[in-house]
């Protein structure tokens, strides 16, 4: 069996200020700096064999943090990217029901069913997510334990996928900004079962927001 731990990244002034930034890429603030930090020493136990993640900063630098002092290359792809959301990047839920009236909502209640003006759809990020997560799983001894640095949507999708479960769930998996989560692994055929044993872990992050 291989673990695989699922790590989005942590707070941009753009998440802050609740703008869609898809595939711009924004830096973690100073919340987010600390946010990765925190996740890091909440993860300090967890031997980690190998380290993918999306190549825009906000997953590396949270990717990197994490590692800290462990001696292992981070592999960096653009197929861990988040959505592409095209025209609604830069834009608030507001500005995007103004210009679209209904999609955003549309979005979130079936995301199997919207094309992303000028972006992507949900089932396009899935395929490009998981063609990379599965190549690299696959080129991994067993036993090993995996962690894949990316963002809210993308992590979504490939949780979906390797449940089992249609993209429309997408969006029934909350992810907060570097959430935890970990999948105990066995395979993608008719008789493999994975098993979700974490979900959007967020404590470490939470403590920051008491202090």
């Amino acid at each position: 069996m291989k673990i695989i731990y699922f790590v989005r990244h942590g707070e941009t002034n753009w998440n802050k200020e609740g703008r869609y930034q898809g595939i711009t890429d924004i830096p973690l603030n100073e919340k987010g700096l600390a946010q990765a930090v925190a996740c890091r020493d909440a993860l300090a136990n967890v031997l980690f064999d190998r380290i993918i993640s999306s190549d825009l900063s906000r997953a590396l630098v949270t990717a990197e943090t994490i590692r800290g002092d462990r001696h292992i290359d981070i592999v960096t792809t653009s197929g861990l990217r988040e959505v592409n959301f095209g025209d609604w990047e830069t834009l608030t839920i507001d500005e995007i029901e103004e210009k679209w009236p209904g999609q955003i909502f549309e979005m979130y209640r079936r995301p199997e069913k919207i094309q992303l003006p000028n972006g992507e759809s949900f089932e396009e990020v899935g395929e490009r997510a998981w063609a990379v997560l599965q190549a690299f799983i696959e080129a991994v001894e067993e036993d090993e334990t995996i962690l894949v640095t990316c963002h809210g949507g993308t992590i979504r999708t490939l949780i979906c996928k390797l449940l089992h479960l249609p993209v429309s769930y997408s969006w029934n998996f909350s992810q907060g900004n570097t959430g935890i989560n970990r999948i105990f692994y066995n395979g993608m055929g008719e008789d493999d079962h994975n098993i979700l044993n974490l979900l959007n872990d967020t404590k470490h992050a939470d403590v920051l927001d008491m202090k």
